[in-house]
């Protein structure tokens, strides 16, 4: 670091213990196999089954003054997966994370990541990078002295230091901008930044808040990549995201989080046939009141609510005949419709479908007046 750098922003305190303990240990545990370019015979799920969890969280219990933020939380992620969060905001995504991260102790409940426990915090911090979600960076230094004050911080080996850091800009997509300030950065590139302070010492396990952040499409195509390359190398990743597109691309399997319980775990691809439903659009001339009112009554008719200008719902069955018929009797009551489309299922509403029912949504009728 030049002698005319002084840290302009100061990091949460805990985050720069975080950082300081996340020294390499002569016991950690063992890297876990590579992820297998092919699937196996069983499908994912039994590669998953065989493989040794690396966190654990049972019955986990968080509460802040009067609001409780975890409630009976478990969690349990495997040897090399992506594992996706979702859930609305004050669900308690960035709570649990923190918690992973030592940095928020839990009333109540049991943590264990790569075999220790969370009052063993140096221990446990070894092993993990934490990227949270309010990026805290010193403006006043260049790049690459930002990445040599941190790789002192983790206690990396001088003799491969400078290698390391090179490695890790050029991962991350950063190298260019070894020699630029970090105050001109972009929001995109200080989430670069951040990225390649979590991993530069090497963990087993990675704690995502809102990577992608601020990031442009193609910064996010790059993040996917980045993160699936740490996967094949058996780095386990928790990332919690609202961009939901980005998660089903990537994510083995996602959790989905409600008023502090994770009410739904399930693979990726197994939540979105299951859970998402054929996801119908309909706009009737006039206004869709009365179209509102004969669609509340239909027995088949899921998930109704006012989006806009349209009703969305989802059809129980929903196979060609259901749709026919339905249509039938929406105009034999007189409702003209001026719109009706179908979306294929998606992550974004299974998550939708998952969380309303978690919470016991309804649609009021007034929404569709």
């Amino acid at each position: 670091m030049s002698k005319n750098s002084r840290p302009t922003a100061r990091l949460d305190n805990s985050l720069q213990a975080l950082v300081a303990d996340a020294a390499p240990q002569a016991d950690c545990c063992e890297p876990p196999p590579p992820v297998p370019e092919r699937i196996p015979p069983g499908g994912l799920a039994s590669l998953r089954t065989a493989r040794e969890p690396v966190v654990q969280a049972i019955s986990l219990g968080k509460r802040f003054g009067g609001t409780q933020a975890l409630v009976d939380l478990n969690l349990t992620l495997l040897e090399g997966e992506i594992f996706g969060l979702v859930g609305p905001n004050g669900a308690g995504k960035t709570t649990l994370l923190r918690i992973l991260a030592t940095l928020t102790r839990p009333d109540s409940g049991q943590v264990t990541i790569c075999g220790h426990p969370l009052d063993q915090a140096r221990a446990v911090r070894s092993r993990i990078g934490f990227m949270p979600d309010v990026l805290g960076v010193y403006d006043d230094m260049l790049v690459r002295e930002y990445f040599e004050f941190f790789a002192r911080a983790c206690h990396l080996e001088e003799a491969t230091r400078d290698y390391v850091i090179q490695e890790t800009m050029r991962l991350v997509g950063i190298e260019a901008l070894a020699e630029q300030g970090v105050e001109g950065l972009s929001r995109g590139m200080k989430q670069r930044l951040a990225l390649g302070r979590a991993i530069l010492h090497g963990p087993r396990v990675l704690l995502l808040d809102e990577p992608a952040s601020g990031l442009d499409p193609f910064a996010r195509l790059e993040l996917r990549e980045i993160l699936r390359r740490m996967q094949r190398q058996g780095v386990s990743i928790l990332i919690s995201s609202h961009v939901l597109e980005d998660l089903a691309e990537m994510c083995d399997r996602v959790g989905v989080l409600s008023r502090g319980s994770m009410v739904c775990v399930q693979e990726t691809r197994e939540l979105i046939d299951r859970q998402g439903g054929r996801l119908l659009r309909a706009r009737a001339l006039g206004g869709s009141e009365d179209l509102f009112g004969f669609l509340s009554a239909f027995p088949r008719v899921e998930g109704l609510r006012w989006d806009n200008q349209s009703l969305v719902f989802r059809l129980e069955g929903g196979d060609e005949k259901d749709l026919a018929d339905l249509l039938a009797r929406i105009v034999s009551q007189g409702i003209a419709l001026v719109g009706f489309s179908e979306e294929m299922p998606s992550l974004e509403s299974a998550y939708l479908n998952v969380t309303r029912a978690a919470e016991g949504w309804e649609v009021a009728r007034e929404e569709a007046s």
